[in-house]
């Protein structure tokens, strides 16, 4: 198989039907799907067990291993792949029949450690409420330590190459679409296709959170919130991540990290002074930190 696809499920019988559904409608055909559950008390796994039964490019992990966290059943599920690329899945959304086959023909034939993430609609189970939902893009260390994230996981495609470059992961690791996000501007390349490619399913019960749907109140939330600039939990994240790999980390972006590491522990100027010298960016433009580093604290 050229792909394998990492589903990590708990309670999702209301969702997951149509989310295997449209990977099965998938134009490229030339997958596997990794399933595991983290415990569910509904029927998630006799939904998935129907599925694996006619098809085998479906497979379940059914072990009795239970975390109660998305994220480090998705970092379980990455010892059962093998394909040369792989990608993440969410239990609740729907993929458009072309997204497999667009990312793959973005990656196929790059030698070298990297990761293509697409872009998605917010959908509440009945309608697009929202277009295009990731507004920031990222391609370097510089544009994607301050963005307190990863791509989203289930946007992300990424080769054999960068995973091997993980061969041990760190100590600390909050979430695996940040892991394999920092991973790719560090060792490798991040690139982006600037087109939905999924239906990213809105509710109560969203493992990441809800998408804040229009520009207004995404601006209320930037200029209001009480949020530190930098989430210390990623900073965490991120200083694990560094710790694990600094041998051979770059000298470049070793000063990067540092940089980032600093920017809490000094004054307003100095931070502003931090941005302007390491070229730090959100949405690649100084503007946002600037007015983030101005209004709330550091860290």
């Amino acid at each position: 198989m050229t792909v394998d696809i990492l589903l990590a499920t708990y309670n999702g019988a209301k969702y997951v039907e149509a989310q295997i559904h449209s990977i099965i409608s998938q134009s490229h055909k030339d997958w596997r799907l990794v399933i595991h559950d983290d415990g569910s008390k509904d029927n998630t796994v006799t939904i998935i067990k129907k599925f694996s039964a006619v098809d085998s490019r479906i497979m379940l992990v059914d072990d009795g291993v239970s975390f109660g966290n998305a994220g480090q059943n998705f970092m379980y599920l990455l010892q059962f792949s093998s394909a040369d690329y792989i990608m993440f899945c969410d239990q609740d959304d729907i993929w458009f029949d072309n997204k497999l086959d667009v990312l793959y023909q973005e990656i196929k034939n790059k030698e070298f450690p990297c990761a293509v993430y697409c872009n998605a609609d917010a959908y509440d189970g009945s309608k697009v409420v929202s277009k295009n939902i990731t507004l920031f893009h990222r391609s370097t260390l510089e544009n994607s330590l301050f963005l307190n994230s990863g791509v989203q996981g289930c946007s992300l495609m990424f080769n054999r190459k960068l995973l091997n470059c993980l061969k041990e992961f760190p100590n600390y690791v909050y979430m695996h679409d940040h892991l394999i996000t920092i991973a790719s501007v560090t060792f490798g390349k991040l690139f982006h296709i600037d087109d939905s490619l999924m239906l990213y399913r809105q509710h109560d019960s969203n493992v990441t959170g809800n998408i804040n749907n229009s520009l207004l109140s995404r601006m209320k939330q930037f200029l209001f919130t009480r949020n530190s600039v930098i989430d210390k939990k990623h900073y965490e994240a991120n200083l694990s991540f560094f710790e694990k790999y600094s041998p051979v980390i770059s000298r470049k972006n070793k000063e990067i990290f540092n940089a980032y590491f600093a920017y809490p522990k000094k004054n307003r100027l100095e931070r502003l002074g931090i941005i302007l010298k390491y070229q730090f960016v959100i949405g690649n433009h100084y503007s946002i930190l600037f007015v983030k580093t101005l209004l709330r604290k550091p860290i």
